[in-house]
């Protein structure tokens, strides 16, 4: 045991409780005795059980008697192993700590001699069950390994290798416990093999938390890689020692029907896209949001039930305008589209998984819907990939932009940059395609540099010299507002933020003599 005080008052309880045990048996209390059959097929013979076990629970007061059951209790209260060590073997749990603790030596000192005849301390038989107690309380975080099954995997490959010493194994190729060898809630018949992913542990505090994590993150891998029902079981096992092991709570909610299925080839390829994404910087910001959004959606029923989940994975890093005023459909298509499918009609099925969405809230049947969502699910999955894998920049929004741009594809109103040959229709004809390269024409020029303040010189007459004033006084409508320091918030016409609204030819040869006047006198 590694606890060296604990490990003392165990031995020094189990020695005083052998002496007083001994001295009521030869006081007269009788063990009591069960009857069980001899072991063999044809034997009519039976033999007897001795109960001791029970005999140390019914004296459980003369246990507590002993002069070495308070340190005892202490102890076990300070390592706190009483709850851990109560509940694998099936007993009831006391709410008080001190309770608690002396009820776990009880049964502690009940099994050291129950099935023997006599109460001799036996050195050998009493190492055996501190190295079975210090099994069944060990610490997952003192596991060397953290081993946890895989739902739905198929996969002929018996072992595949991931990063940071992670492994896929199939479980009758190491000592596993048989909670991890159920079928029951697996994805997979009886006879079918069940793999699983084991996860190294560091050395220290929250080591089995940190492989619990590379666990789930390669489930996440996995749902990047391909479409399918895949996730971990409801527990993780940590090896104690003696053949024992600690449960631990993955978490993990119910995966989708139907099974995660790998040849050989995408085996490797898998283990590829593991590793090089184990090079990269994790997700955060939108990307990450939209990775977890697109695996609640994954870990629906139906592709169809997850849609609104990967729709919201595409707002989270594609909503907004930008420069040249695309729409969500648009720019999701110009990252969705393929060699099988062009960004015009992957566009037209964006908008209509849009409006899928909206029938569904409604209530609205959802008719052929099935196809759209599991479309929407696998472009959503290989953009996510693409991104994780660094090939679309940290900005989606502005990769999703520039790759417009680049094939002179605008927003999702029938404008173009170029070429008409896209989307010319009948119906549009040469004066729409005109009014269209008018509007880009303007929305460049918004886009063009503002030049610097040093290269803007504003020339013009003095039109005060053209306006006809006799005896009058001019008003100036910003008096008021000057007196009350308007002078100092109003901006010039040629400062950065405003003058490009008002742009001067660059063959103006104008002159503006200074004015001579007094803004902040009133007359009268």
């Amino acid at each position: 045991m590694r606890d060296f005080l604990l490990n003392e008052a165990l031995k020094r309880l189990a020695a005083e409780a052998a002496t007083r045990f001994s001295t009521l048996v030869a006081g007269g209390d009788q063990i009591p005795f069960d009857v069980a059959e001899q072991a063999g097929p044809d034997s009519s013979f039976y033999r007897y059980l001795p109960l001791t076990a029970r005999f140390v629970s019914e004296r459980e007061g003369e246990l507590r008697s002993l002069p070495a059951f308070g340190p005892a209790r202490e102890a076990v209260e300070a390592a706190g192993m009483a709850a851990p060590y109560l509940e694998a073997r099936g007993e009831a749990v006391p709410a008080e700590p001190g309770e608690r603790a002396a009820r776990m030596l009880t049964v502690f000192v009940a099994s050291l001699w129950d099935g023997c005849t006599e109460f001799s301390l036996d050195r050998a038989r009493l190492d055996k069950a501190l190295a079975g107690l210090d099994a069944e309380t060990g610490d997952a975080d003192r596991a060397e390994v953290l081993i946890a099954p895989i739902v739905g995997l198929r996969m002929p490959p018996a072992r595949l290798r991931l990063p940071h010493g992670g492994r896929i194994v199939c479980a009758d190729a190491i000592e596993a416990p048989i909670e991890a060898m159920r079928s029951e809630g697996m994805g997979r018949a009886a006879w079918e093999p069940q793999f699983l992913a084991l996860a190294e542990q560091d050395e220290g505090p929250g080591s089995a938390e940190s492989a619990l994590r590379q666990l789930r993150e390669l489930i996440s891998v996995m749902r990047l890689f391909k479409g399918g029902g895949v996730g971990l079981g409801p527990h993780a096992f940590a090896p104690t020692g003696e053949g024992r092991w600690r449960r631990v709570a993955t978490g993990a909610p119910a995966t989708r029907p139907g099974g995660y299925q790998l040849n050989e080839d995408e085996a490797t390829r898998l283990a590829d896209l593991a590793s090089a994404l184990e090079a990269r910087p994790d997700p955060d910001g939108a990307l990450a949001w939209a990775v977890g959004r697109f695996e609640m959606g994954c870990e629906r029923d139906t592709a169809l039930e997850g849609l609104s989940d990967h729709l919201l994975a595409l707002r989270a890093v594609l909503d907004g305008y930008g420069p040249v005023g695309a729409s969500l459909p648009m720019r999701a298509a110009a990252l969705i589209a393929d060699a099988s499918l062009d960004r015009v009609e992957a566009r037209q099925r964006i908008e209509q998984a849009l409006e899928l969405e909206r029938s569904l809230i409604n209530g609205a049947p959802a008719q052929g819907g099935a196809e759209l969502a599991s479309w929407v699910e696998e472009g959503v999955r290989r953009m996510l990939r693409d991104a994780a894998l660094g090939e679309l920049g940290t900005d989606l929004g502005a990769a999703a932009d520039e790759t417009l741009i680049a094939t002179g594809l605008e927003a999702g109103d029938g404008a173009i940059v170029g070429t008409t040959s896209e989307w010319e229709t009948p119906e549009t004809g040469e004066a729409e395609v005109t009014v269209a390269r008018e509007r880009d024409e303007q929305r460049t020029r918004i886009l063009e540099p503002i030049p610097a303040e040093d290269e803007i010189r504003i020339t013009a007459t003095n039109w005060l010299d053209e306006v006809e004033v006799g005896e009058s006084t001019l008003e100036w409508p910003a008096v008021e507002a000057d007196a009350r320091g308007g002078v100092e918030r109003r901006e010039r016409i040629d400062t950065s933020r405003v003058r490009h609204l008002f742009p001067v030819p660059e063959d103006a040869d104008w002159e503006v003599r200074e004015l001579d006047y007094d803004h902040y006198r009133r007359a009268g």
